[in-house]
């Protein structure tokens, strides 16, 4: 989600206003031509930020819009295009989930890592991340004690940004960088992916509900795997996930995700809370040919 420096500015300005703004004060207090301010207006009410409220600008009734006001009535005085616009908000996303090194960073985001670096200064200066040195490389993770209100802010857009994308009868797993993860009662639009797609590589599964990516397109198997450990909210969910993982191992042991090795961990043994044990696995590995 990309947020230029203007809207940022716009933002501030219709967040903190006494009064309802008529255009005209918007446009003559960022000294931008009208035509060029509308633009950015709509832009903002494509975004879930800004609503046009007859003749005047007013924030919207989202919850990203909520998000942003929380944010800003807490930390009026701070210089908020240094915290969020072009890609921050970005790569503030992928900081909330876990401490995470520039490198990890660079590959989830897209983001060049010069851009990163400058971003992560801006950051620590601000007190909205911190950082913690682990041999020769350094974690970067958001400070939740100063800056709380950024992860729900990060959340919350993507949340919206999600959700326009998919049908309304469907219910968001996950968004990524540059597609969304759903899963759906009725037949969708979409492409088939996480359990939907597991017949496909010689696991039939009985499901209640249809697992489905967009846009569409044609999915790797390691896809497949991602989209379906973040779908495995069960214990018998993950159990799936580790007959797959047995099925195609030497496509999918290199993947990067915690869930990864948990199920190694289990594999080897070891009891997990909301993981199926090795006997269970043992169980069901024989129905699809699965050697341990």
């Amino acid at each position: 989600m990309r947020l230029s420096e203007s809207e940022i500015k716009a933002l501030v300005l219709v967040a903190g206003s006494k009064q309802a703004l008529h255009p005209r004060d918007l446009s003559q207090a960022l000294n931008l031509h009208p035509a060029t301010l509308s633009r950015l207006v709509t832009g903002l009410v494509d975004k879930g930020m800004l609503e046009r409220d007859g003749k005047y600008i007013a924030m919207a009734r989202t919850t990203a819009a909520e998000a942003f006001k929380k944010l800003y009535f807490a930390h009026r005085a701070s210089p908020f295009p240094l915290l969020l616009a072009d890609r921050r908000v970005d790569l503030l996303a992928l900081i909330e989930d876990q401490q995470k090194m520039v490198e990890m960073l660079e590959k989830e985001s897209g983001i060049p890592r010069k851009t990163i670096y400058r971003y992560l200064k801006d950051f620590i200066r601000l007190g909205a991340v911190k950082r913690t040195k682990q041999g020769r490389s350094y974690l970067y993770s958001l400070n939740e004690i100063i800056w709380p209100e950024i992860k729900g802010f990060a959340a919350a857009l993507q949340e919206y940004q999600a959700l326009r994308l998919i049908p309304r009868e469907a219910l968001l797993i996950k968004s990524y960088r540059d597609n969304v993860l759903f899963k759906s009662i009725r037949p969708q639009d979409a492409t088939f992916t996480s359990f939907s797609a597991y017949k496909e590589y010689g696991i039939e599964l009985s499901l209640r509900d249809n697992y489905y990516t967009l846009p569409k397109r044609e999915l790797s198997i390691q896809e497949v795997f991602i989209h379906s450990l973040d779908s495995a909210w069960e214990a018998f969910q993950k159990l799936f996930c580790v007959l797959f993982y047995l099925k195609n191992r030497d496509k999918l042991e290199a993947i990067d995700h915690p869930m990864v090795e948990d199920i190694k961990a289990v594999l080897q043994g070891e009891r997990i809370s909301g993981y199926p044990t090795l006997e269970d696995i043992k169980d069901r590995a024989d129905l699809y040919d699965n050697k341990l």
